[in-house]
């Protein structure tokens, strides 16, 4: 009765200490690098001025190559527009550098927003835009 007792006791501590590891983690994973989209324009305008929107799209610290990127274009909304914003699709610039140009005809707040999707990821930044 006590061998049984203390095999069952042993067998039950080696079960725990077996469930209670984590599996070993590769260090050879690799890291999904970040996509980056700096995007430059001006912040103020007059109305009906025209202004030069540019979005450089990285991938890790390297431009994205243009046939890496599966989608981009800019969207110009006036602040409160019900997402009835604007879509354009700009000029390639260069290798992962793209640009509008585009002028405001009332004075309002506006958004100049890329939409960029590169490499499976996408990312959206903004610049708010002050037309007087």
């Amino acid at each position: 009765m006590k061998k049984r007792i203390s095999i069952s006791i042993i067998s039950l501590c080696l079960l725990l200490t077996a469930c209670g590891q984590e599996p070993a983690q590769s260090t050879n994973a690799v890291q999904p690098k970040p996509l980056d989209v700096n995007l430059q324009g001006p912040e103020a305008l007059q109305k009906n001025e025209n202004g030069i929107y540019k979005a450089e799209v990285t991938y890790g610290d390297e431009k994205v190559k243009n046939d890496d990127v599966e989608m981009i274009e800019f969207e110009i909304e006036k602040k409160d527009g019900k997402g009835k914003g604007k879509m354009l699709k700009p000029k390639q610039i260069g290798e992962g550098v793209y640009e509008i140009q585009t002028s405001f005809s009332e004075p309002g707040t506006y958004t100049v927003q890329s939409h960029v999707s590169a490499k499976g990821t996408h990312n959206m930044p903004l610049i708010t835009v002050t037309v007087k």
